[in-house]
């Protein structure tokens, strides 16, 4: 065990409004080929409810996660353009397929997000995009503001929907979810595998090969399985998994590949740090008035609520936006309990530039 260990925090003072954060996330697959030959999308949306993808937005400011009832004016967008519903169905009225069936339904679902359950807009796609007149990217988009002492702070992210024209081989392998985060610890992300023919049918026979794409290592015990299992601690900030797959048992006929990203919000290291009690995001930001409390402790990277007590001293050391030390009167990180706590205010932020960075070390 080292006598020593350190890991690092960030705080930005927010000098108008508040800045907030938004990502896209994908239930499902955001991929879709289109088979000139049959006039098919694969796979089809509108015919096949389960494989429909829904997407939702995660808001963040600072390290909290905002549910729907905190969007003011929250409006999806496809292709730039925004997306109009009608008030009871609630489906597209301006984004209408060929047999002028709306293409978007909107709701809400709750999703885990930092260890909570929270409330958050979707969007279904509920018919098909691609078609012969459209086999390249399109986006989907969401934008919106919220409310913090009375000032609003707008948002907007987005998320490519790939669309391509069915391949010479004739084959679509799909994964689902081909996004996903890791917002908790020891939390396990499933990965489910399918492949399509050119005739839009999902198969029932083939094999496969799952890989860690960014070393290039096939994945243990994973060899023909039609889904893995990822846990948090296999991943390091993000990992892209790829499948290959093959329709013979030998694994030498490869028709397709596939890719999956997993992100991992949650620090790699032994020392942990929590924001106001999130263990999510090692970076907040702070209006005027507002403080937060810094805590830190030393556990393993299996279990964070396993304290190591040979760790009795937490310090803190401040670096301004510059990375230059700051020196004069700064709040001290007093240690109680095998866990290391401070509270920064607003105005220290302020007085330093806006943005601090902190260097917690235990010894």
């Amino acid at each position: 065990m080292a006598n020593r260990i350190s890991n690092q925090f960030a705080i930005t003072a927010l000098q108008e409004g508040v800045t907030v954060s938004g990502s896209l996330r994908v239930n499902g697959s955001l991929s879709q080929n289109w088979n000139n030959n049959t006039q098919k999308c694969i796979p089809d949306w509108k015919l096949t409810p389960a494989s429909r993808p829904t997407i939702y937005p995660v808001i963040r400011k600072g390290v909290q996660y905002l549910a729907a009832a905190n969007i003011i004016g929250g409006t999806w967008l496809y292709n730039d353009v925004p997306i109009n519903f009608d008030n009871d169905t609630h489906k597209s009225t301006n984004f209408l397929d060929a047999d002028d069936d709306p293409i978007f339904q909107v709701g809400t679902a709750a999703v885990s997000l930092g260890g909570s359950q929270v409330t958050v807009p979707t969007l279904t796609i509920i018919s098909n995009l691609a078609s012969a007149s459209n086999i390249d990217l399109d986006t989907i988009g969401y934008q919106g503001s919220i409310e913090v002492q009375g000032k609003q702070a707008a948002f907007q992210c987005q998320v490519d929907v790939k669309i391509a024209q069915m391949t010479s081989q004739g084959y679509l392998g799909l994964l689902s979810p081909e996004s996903a985060v890791i917002s908790t610890k020891n939390e396990n992300i499933q990965i489910a595998a399918s492949l399509y023919g050119e005739d839009g049918q999902a198969l029932l026979t083939w094999y496969t090969k799952w890989y860690d794409a960014g070393t290039g290592n096939e994945l243990a015990n994973t060899q023909d399985a039609r889904s893995v299992t990822i846990n948090e601690a296999d991943v390091t900030d993000n990992m892209i998994i790829r499948c290959d797959f093959f329709l013979d048992a030998n694994h030498t006929n490869r028709v397709t590949t596939a890719f999956a990203s997993i992100d991992d919000t949650q620090d790699p290291e032994y020392l942990y740090i929590s924001l106001n009690g999130s263990n999510a995001d090692f970076s907040g930001q702070l209006s005027p008035g507002e403080q937060c409390e810094v805590q830190a402790w030393v556990a393993t990277m299996e279990d964070r609520t396993a304290i190591n007590t040979a760790y009795t001293n937490f310090s803190v050391q401040f670096f301004d936006g510059q990375q230059q030390p700051i020196t004069g009167t700064v709040p001290i990180m007093s240690t109680s309990n095998n866990k290391g706590s401070v509270t920064i205010t607003y105005d220290f932020v302020a007085s330093c530039g806006y943005k601090i960075n902190g260097i917690v070390t235990a010894q």
